[in-house]
């Protein structure tokens, strides 16, 4: 019992002097999810409060050590939440848009196919560009990648998509002039 009074008091140590910061650095990694971000500080600050010999205070202050925890649940969680939401495709099937139900469909399976022959690093990167329409810097965050990294990546899956849409004897009429 002696134990979980110390245990519980150190936790309230940390968040009342470091809770705020964590949570800060936590919300600005996973916006629109305050759940996370949540839950992100609860894990740090509990695995902190059971091992806290494995900060080293010679690499950086308790402060520190404490947002580089954060900061690295926070980022995890993020890449689970957008591999998440890489998932299910057949959700956007209203965002192909035909002339009439034959050719709907025809484009939807054809690009199925096409999606089917992609590695799942860039059925990732076409679901977050393309049906989550998020920015090449929000991508480079999630993936660990530059913004032009990922610009350039998003050129060379639109020339793969093309030529596996072509192959299949359906046009491409997405935008050529990059992303």
């Amino acid at each position: 019992m002696d134990m979980t009074l110390d245990r519980d008091s150190a936790a309230q140590r940390i968040w009342e002097m470091y809770g705020k910061l964590l949570h800060t650095v936590a919300a600005s990694l996973l916006p629109g999810h305050p759940e996370d971000a949540e839950e992100c500080v609860q894990d740090v600050v509990w695995a902190y409060v059971d091992a806290p010999e494995k900060w080293e205070p010679a690499k950086g202050s308790e402060k520190t050590y404490l947002c580089v925890l954060v900061r690295s649940r926070a980022m995890d969680r993020r890449r689970r939440l957008a591999a998440r939401r890489e998932e299910p495709l057949e959700d956007h099937a209203e965002t192909l848009r035909a002339e009439d139900h034959t050719e709907e469909a025809a484009l939807r399976d054809g690009l199925r196919r096409a999606l089917a022959e992609l590695s799942p690093a860039e059925r990732r990167l076409f679901t977050l560009r393309f049906l989550y329409q998020w920015p090449s810097a929000e991508i480079g965050h999630t993936l660990g990648l530059s913004a032009n990294g990922v610009d350039a990546r998003v050129v060379r899956l639109r020339r793969k998509l093309k030529d596996l849409l072509a192959r299949q004897g359906l046009g491409w009429s997405g935008k050529e002039d990059g992303p």
